[in-house]
């Protein structure tokens, strides 16, 4: 009766270390996985820092291609009024010719 007692605390003993093996592995898996959720949660912040940083050069970008147009517009009316000039002074030049 005695040896059974022994086996049976042998065998208690054998299933504790067991589950206490397999709860030393859980908890590296569990580790793993935090450190793992930390650092996508660094990667999504730096994502958001970066995609806030394009937005900002984005709409300064946009603001220059406005001031672009803008002078781009006032050079071509520069162009047409110079074009109207050099007509007006082939014609002259063209009536003077005449004369």
């Amino acid at each position: 009766m005695v040896k059974k007692k022994e086996e049976k605390k042998s065998l208690v003993k054998e299933a504790i270390k067991d589950l206490d093996k397999g709860l030393g592995q859980l908890a590296d898996e569990k580790k793993k996985l935090e450190n793992k959720i930390k650092s996508l949660d660094l990667n999504v912040d730096s994502a958001r820092m970066q995609e806030q940083d394009l937005q900002k050069k984005i709409a300064d970008l946009v603001k220059k291609e406005a001031k672009l147009n803008e002078r781009k517009k006032f050079v071509e009316g520069k162009q047409d009024v110079l074009s109207e000039k050099l007509s007006k002074v082939k014609k002259i030049k063209y009536e003077l010719e005449e004369v």
